[in-house]
């Protein structure tokens, strides 16, 4: 009867730290869509979350007004963005409890309603080494538009843009002569909008001769 009763307590006691003495919020962030990110129609929305002792559950917002739970790993949700006006941004952000009801908030990211035949390219921050490229490859019809925004977050400077063909880049990869469609050199922003000649694939390469890492957040889509 002792060992029952002290079993008992222990849990009481168990439970009165969980309630009444864990203070410390939850994480969370959401993952997807990324910050700056076009969207339209039904939009997934996806976060991570984590706790010392553990998530009961994640709240999504779009705007401030709740549109979904989700209590299991990964967390995710879905939001109806299919009447809002395009170009028109919007903010999501999400909410994680713990055990104790410890509410943990995350960071407001913002979205933009995706103009009616817009295709993206690429949303995000990318990270260049010193010395080093990225590239991004995409495919494009005829008639299409490449519009976009790039701007160092981290740095200095970004040596240049190049938007070039297929054969051109295997031209550029193999250090021999090349002509880009769209270049600029030794930037921290810019905005460029170029029509695509002919279909096929493309790619926009992050060149970063200096010598620390650069961070670039970027924005580029086919309309």
């Amino acid at each position: 009867m002792v060992a029952v009763a002290l079993a008992a307590m222990a849990a009481f006691a168990g439970c009165d730290w969980l309630l009444g003495f864990d203070t410390t919020p939850p994480t969370c962030q959401v993952v997807s869509p990324p910050d700056s990110a076009a969207v339209s129609g039904s939009v997934p929305i996806a976060a991570t979350a984590s706790d010392s002792v553990g998530v009961e559950w994640v709240e999504f917002y779009a705007d401030g007004a709740l549109v979904g739970v989700d209590s299991a790993t990964p967390y995710s949700s879905s939001w109806d963005a299919s009447a809002l006006a395009e170009g028109t941004w919007h903010a999501l952000s999400c909410i994680a409890y713990d055990l104790a009801q410890n509410r943990g908030y995350s960071d407001t990211i913002a979205v933009v309603i995706a103009a009616a035949g817009q295709r993206s390219v690429y949303h995000g921050e990318l990270s260049i080494a010193a010395g080093g490229r990225e590239a991004v490859q995409f495919d494009a019809q005829d008639g299409d538009t490449l519009a976009g925004d790039a701007q160092v977050v981290a740095g200095g400077s970004l040596s240049s843009l190049l938007w070039l063909n297929n054969a051109n880049y295997q031209k550029y990869l193999a250090n021999q002569a090349y002509t880009a469609l769209f270049r600029q050199d030794g930037f921290q922003q810019l905005s460029m909008r170029r029509p695509v000649a002919s279909g096929g694939s493309y790619f926009l390469v992050f060149v970063n001769s200096g010598g620390s890492v650069v961070k670039c957040w970027a924005r580029f889509v086919l309309e």
